[in-house]
């Protein structure tokens, strides 16, 4: 185990890299499908039934399901006059640009909610929402594995594959279960500190305003 370490950490790191690759090319996706349909369903026009319809079709596809597709069904695409190789990468991202749809365009809605109430401190929990999503993604961009993307899973399957003792996998489990806490904790802790400091920037207008109110006859 200890001489599998030296050779699985960078592996590993470089595979980590690709989740978040894929994650964040995910996430980017679904903001530009997302946004739009958001604005159609908050504006409450002609538009916002069918848009409603589509993000309730988006809620319920199986991303799984939607890559193995894209994978065997698909194997190129144009967009414009350029066409592109459905490759097993761009197969998870699409698969999950179409959960962060969804995930964007209901969150979006209730965001411009409240921003039109008022309430930009409860509008910014859409952003924390989107962090939430990012690392929901990171995760599920494992099943990347199953078409061949060289992904932190993928590295981690084949370590585990040459280690004979059952012991010996199950601390390599333990030292990728750590791994993903630490980077998970730490971007946690960054954000968490971020939205205090936003907090603290829309609360104190506020509460000036409220004391120059009482202080009034």
């Amino acid at each position: 185990m200890l001489e599998l370490l030296p050779h699985f950490l960078p592996d590993f790191l470089r595979g980590l890299l690709v989740n978040f690759q894929i994650a964040t090319c995910a996430l980017l996706g679904g903001m530009l499908l997302g946004a739009p349909l958001a604005a159609a369903r908050f504006h409450n026009g002609l538009a916002a039934t069918p848009a409603a319809w589509l993000v309730a079709l988006l809620r319920t596809v199986p991303t799984f399901v939607v890559m193995f597709f894209l994978v065997n069904v698909v194997p190129d695409f144009h967009v414009g006059q350029r066409q592109f190789a459905m490759t097993p990468w761009l197969a998870v991202v699409l698969s999950l640009t179409l959960y962060a749809a969804a995930y964007v365009s209901d969150h979006a809605v209730e965001a411009m909610r409240q921003l039109r109430s008022g309430s930009p401190v409860a509008a910014m929990l859409f952003v924390m929402g989107l962090v939430r999503a990012f690392f929901v993604m990171v995760l599920s961009s494992g099943f990347g594995a199953a078409v061949g993307v060289v992904e932190a899973t993928t590295v981690t399957l084949r370590a585990i594959e040459t280690l004979p003792k059952a012991g010996d996998r199950l601390l390599l489990i333990g030292v990728v279960i750590v791994i993903f806490t630490v980077c998970f904790q730490l971007i946690y802790h960054l954000i968490n500190h971020w939205r205090g400091k936003l907090n603290q920037r829309f609360h104190r207008p506020v509460q000036a305003a409220r004391l120059e109110g009482a202080e009034q006859p």
